[in-house]
């Protein structure tokens, strides 16, 4: 996940006030003109590529200030770090208060705005981004304030089962591995005791947020990010959910099938006794088991993701990226890139344990970092941005490649990598259910955080993920770390999860395994990464794979490959 708060956020970290920052220009003198000519005025476009490189020198050294602040604290999540993050939002809060400039911008806008359609997209982010500080002060000083100590109280918080401290990866590989009940259920309720211990801060976090978003206009926060930074209709996000849903739904029957069964089967009860807590255990022959068997440390998991990089054409020793890999005492327990100067400067957290998922975690952010230090820097800074649609498919093309691209494949048996890939299939089925859960909770909770959330995300796991009505109501909601630093963010992974098996499938017809081909990295820096922000996701996906985006591949890919290890298991 791309950690960009600023960018992927704009106009929620605008406080306090500063100098004007666009130069005044002199009026050209009636005499340096021919009587017969009237002296040429810029167009609204010109007007506003000059204001905008203006405020781009200033722009970029609090935002990249900010995010670098942002890294150190959860790196080190102490009260010195906190206090130079907060100083760092404060600075720049006070340079997008500037009334003088957000007058100008909205001058641009009042007299028609801007005739180039990436441009206007410009303006208007640029407007909101000045605008909300001056006009909704209050209104984000409360949610940066919030956001802030809610971060702290997390970021501080230690895990413990049986009263002895775990991680976030400890807790993983005890829902992968572990067959007795009462152990599992000790392992979900430490993760979920995070949940509880910011719980009440979330709610009232969606509340201050929902403040804000209905004093612009909106019905609620998370229709204005998908209006404001996302650039996407709710309706428009409806109908591609639902198309999805409706494609796949076959595959979706079969997989949680299948895994009652395995569960069941696993434990020695009855699938109608399965808990939450039963679920995510690799169970028997489970390809990944074997994979994770076979991985016996946490560095083999960077040794692996670092030759698979370098088969593309890519040294990450040699590129500017930060690594920060492994657990350790107050230090965030996700896995985030941060993408400080593009071309330049890009930095990676992660919590890697011995599996292949945390394969897939560096490869996913490793892909982010590659976009953001392959970007050109000499884009106008507004169009340097690594936070699209577009970094975040690139990244889950890459995570996908411990199956797709085989990357265990020296660790185990053919057989096993195939039925390794073939997983994959699954994998993506219960990604969609998961990813619809996930989006409406989040939406159902934005337009009523009064109602009883624990029960909400109960009727969502039954609804999307194939759990009992008999589960426990929990504060797990609590625990998706999205609904604090990336509000309304879930649904831009749904979208890139569709962009990145159209991508996958266009680039191996060219190329072949994108690890085994170090042309690769070539063509990804020429079609996709030295562009930054400055194209949309479509016109890049005409370029490398001839159409606009859509939902082909990755539903076609999901039954293939489902109905591939239905077939396997027949013959078995």
């Amino acid at each position: 996940m791309n950690i960009n708060k600023i960018t992927q956020a704009l106009g929620i970290n605008t406080q306090n006030k500063t100098t004007n920052v666009y130069p005044k220009t002199k009026p050209m003198p009636m005499d340096s003109v021919e009587f017969s000519q009237t002296a040429k005025q810029p167009s609204n476009d010109e007007k506003f590529v000059s204001l905008r490189d203006e405020i781009s020198i200033g722009m970029k050294e609090v935002l990249e200030g900010e995010e670098s602040a942002a890294w150190d604290f959860y790196i080190n999540s102490n009260e010195e770090n906190l206090a130079k993050m907060n100083a760092a939002t404060d600075k720049q809060g006070e340079f997008f208060d500037n009334k003088e400039v957000y007058e100008k911008l909205k001058a641009i806008n009042e007299s028609g705005g801007v005739k180039d359609a990436k441009l206007q997209k410009q303006l208007t982010k640029l407007t909101t981004q000045f605008g909300d500080g001056i006009e909704y002060k209050d209104e984000i000083e409360a949610i940066n304030k919030k956001e802030n100590e809610i971060s702290q109280k997390l970021n501080s918080f230690q895990m413990k089962i049986d009263g002895e401290p775990v991680s976030k990866a400890q807790i993983q590989k005890i829902m992968e591995t572990e067959t007795n009940p009462e152990v599992r259920k000790k392992a979900a309720d430490a993760k979920i005791a995070s949940g509880d211990l910011i719980a009440d801060d979330l709610v009232e976090l969606v509340k201050l947020r929902n403040d804000l978003a209905q004093k612009k206009g909106y019905d609620n926060y998370f229709d204005m990010k998908l209006a404001e930074d996302y650039d996407i209709k709710p309706e428009e996000l409806d109908k591609l959910l639902n198309e999805v849903a409706q494609n796949t739904a076959k595959s979706k029957d079969t997989v949680m099938s299948g895994i009652k069964k395995e569960l069941s089967e696993a434990y020695g009860i009855d699938p109608k006794d399965l808990r939450s807590y039963h679920f995510g255990l690799l169970t028997g022959e489970d390809p990944e088991k074997l994979v994770n068997d076979e991985i016996k440390t946490k560095e083999q998991v960077v040794d692996i993701a670092k030759k698979a990089y370098l088969g593309m054409g890519y040294n990450v020793d040699d590129l500017p990226i930060t690594l920060d890999l492994f657990p350790r005492e107050n230090k965030n327990t996700h896995g985030f890139s941060f993408p400080i100067t593009p071309g330049k400067d890009a930095r990676i957290l992660a919590n890697l344990t011995n599996n292949a998922s945390s394969v897939d975690t560096l490869m996913h952010e490793l892909g982010h970092s590659v976009f953001t230090v392959k970007t050109d820097p000499t884009l106008p800074y507004m169009e340097q941005d690594t936070t699209s649609t577009m970094t975040e498919a690139v990244a889950m093309m890459m995570g996908d490649m411990i199956r797709t691209e085989g990357l265990a494949k020296d660790l185990i048996s053919p057989e096993v990598n195939e039925k390794f890939a073939t997983s994959l299939g699954k994998e993506e089925s219960l990604f969609v259910n998961s990813s619809m859960r996930t989006i409406e909770f989040e939406r159902r909770m934005y337009q009523n955080p009064d109602q009883d959330l624990k029960q909400l995300w109960k009727e969502m796991n039954v609804k999307y993920t194939g759990r009992s009505e008999m589960d426990e109501a929990t504060n797990e909601w609590a625990t998706i770390p999205h609904y604090l630093s990336h509000p309304a963010y879930y649904q831009n992974y749904f979208r890139s999860a569709l962009i990145k098996a159209q991508l996958y499938e266009a680039l191996t017809d060219k190329f072949g395994k994108l690890t085994e081909n170090t042309e690769t990295a070539n063509y990804l820096d020429e079609h996709i990464f030295q562009y930054g922000g400055s194209k949309e996701d479509n016109e890049i996906l005409r370029d490398v794979t001839g159409d606009n985006l859509s939902a082909k591949a990755f539903c076609d890919r999901i039954n293939r490959l489902v109905e591939a290890e239905e077939a396997a298991k027949q013959e078995e």
